[in-house]
């Protein structure tokens, strides 16, 4: 940050020297001899016929040869040599000639004659001088700023990997590398949390595999009041080894993981596959009624295997909570395709809307078989695909749950 405080006093020192030096060169400079000494030979010209004008009507002589030159002509006493001659008066140039036989002298002037009259140019002169050295000095702070500002930006989505390149002798030097520092600390911090997820999900179901299989050992040979409390205890040890792997799916959609294995992509039509996914949630659940419409030829770019993950976990979602009556509405626009689930509950509060989408929170005190990781899942899956996840309130009131991807690219 020095060397940028050095740099600025550096320029705009630079610019105050150039400013005065040009302000100097201008206004000292000496109009063309020539030029002058003929305006002298009309001055003496019009001095002498002034000599042979009566005292009474000189005044109105030099009135009128004013208003012939179109400058002003004065009459006064002499005030220096005879010989006709230039004077600058309060940076004004005026031509001056003695009148013979007599005590006065003719002073035409300001005469607007070169730097002299131009006193208000050289100013511009240099107010440009001085903003083209201070553009030149600050385009490229600007540039690095910008550069900062897209990585802080890249940071605050959760892109880690985003870094700020390095100048040498550059006065951003020392914020990027605070910035990359910060970045590296943090990008490890969060793989180290993964891969501790990871570690303890895996080493989880291990024993709870093991615990299910002596529990349906034991209960092949308990009473029936033993048989009760066995089969309550495989269920929950199902929901327990569910959430592992849930929770392992969650961490495997991290956006930003560099170990994640390119997404295979495929072009689906997207009424069919949700078609296929709302089959099988009714098929499971005979109470479930789900109605589907919309753009039937809307086709998107999207792994299938995550596309049915995404559907299915939205689905399953507003059936928990929002009752077992659901429509579905495919939309198309220019770039994207629309999925909207709408449910028939009380919907989401526009405040709660943004906690939804994050892990392990529920907004329904009531009792569901979900693991909270529903919509978190569902909203990785959509940033995976460059897609988006939003949440309205639906029609004719319950919630509405948007799932908008990105239109295949078709060839003409």
């Amino acid at each position: 940050m020095i060397s940028l405080f050095l740099r600025a006093v550096s320029i705009i020192a630079l610019a105050t020297l150039l400013a005065v030096g040009i302000t100097r060169v201008m206004l000292d400079a000496s109009p063309d001899d020539t030029a002058l000494e003929i305006l002298r030979g009309h001055v003496k010209l019009h001095a002498d016929d002034l000599a042979h004008t009566p005292p009474a009507e000189r005044r109105a002589h030099s009135a009128k040869l004013a208003k012939t030159l179109g400058y002003p002509v004065q009459l006064e006493p002499s005030t220096g040599s005879p010989e006709p001659r230039t004077e600058r008066r309060l940076q004004e140039l005026f031509v001056v000639a003695h009148i013979p036989g007599t005590e006065g002298q003719i002073a035409i002037g300001p005469v607007p004659f070169g730097a002299v009259a131009g006193w208000h140019v050289v100013l511009a002169l240099c107010l440009v001088l001085a903003l083209i050295l201070a553009v030149a000095a600050t385009v490229p702070l600007l540039g690095r700023i910008r550069a900062l500002e897209n990585v802080a930006g890249k940071m605050h989505d959760g892109d880690f990997k985003a870094r700020m390149d390095r100048h040498e002798g550059d006065a951003f030097d020392g914020i990027s590398d605070s910035l990359n520092q910060l970045a590296d600390r943090i990008g490890n911090l969060l793989r180290d949390e993964r891969d501790l997820l990871r570690t303890v999900a895996h080493e989880a179901r291990a024993p709870i595999a093991r615990m299910r299989f002596r529990v349906e050992s034991i209960q092949s040979k308990a009473d029936e009041a033993s048989q009760k409390n066995s089969r309550g205890l495989i269920s929950d040890l199902s929901q327990i080894d569910t959430l592992f792997e849930e929770l392992l799916t969650y961490v495997a959609f991290d956006e930003f993981d560099q170990e994640r294995p390119e997404l295979q992509l495929t072009t689906l039509n997207v009424k069919d596959a949700v078609q296929r996914v709302a089959d099988e949630v009714t098929d499971a659940d005979d109470s479930t009624r789900i109605e589907l419409v919309g753009d039937e030829a809307c086709e998107v770019t999207a792994n299938l295997k995550l596309f049915k993950r995404a559907v299915t976990n939205l689905l399953l979602n507003a059936i928990n909570y929002g009752g077992p009556i659901l429509h579905i509405e495919i939309r198309t626009f220019e770039n994207n395709c629309v999925v909207d689930v709408q449910d028939s509950g009380p919907g989401i509060p526009e405040m709660d809307r943004p906690e939804v989408v994050k892990p392990f929170v529920r907004l329904s005190k009531k009792k569901t078989r979900g693991t909270g990781l529903g919509l978190a899942i569902v909203s990785r899956i959509m940033r995976l695909h460059g897609g988006e996840l939003h949440i309205v309130d639906a029609p004719k009131g319950g919630a509405s749950v948007q799932l908008v991807w990105q239109r295949a690219r078709t060839d003409k």
